[in-house]
């Protein structure tokens, strides 16, 4: 697993053989999770590298 920072939220990108199988992020609102937003479409995924910036 990777740390990374997803529209603004903390969250976890998930490998299997080196490949993106999932997202894991967590939005927080003064100090308490009000969402946690699990992604595995395959066509969103395919974009998360070339869009955003992943960094910790």
């Amino acid at each position: 697993m990777q740390s990374a920072q997803i529209n603004g939220h903390p969250a976890l990108i998930m490998r299997i053989g080196g490949q993106v199988e999932g997202v894991l992020s967590v939005r927080t609102e003064d100090g308490l999770i009000t969402g946690l937003y699990f992604v595995r479409n395959p066509e969103k995924l395919s974009r998360l590298e070339q869009e955003t910036s992943l960094h910790r």
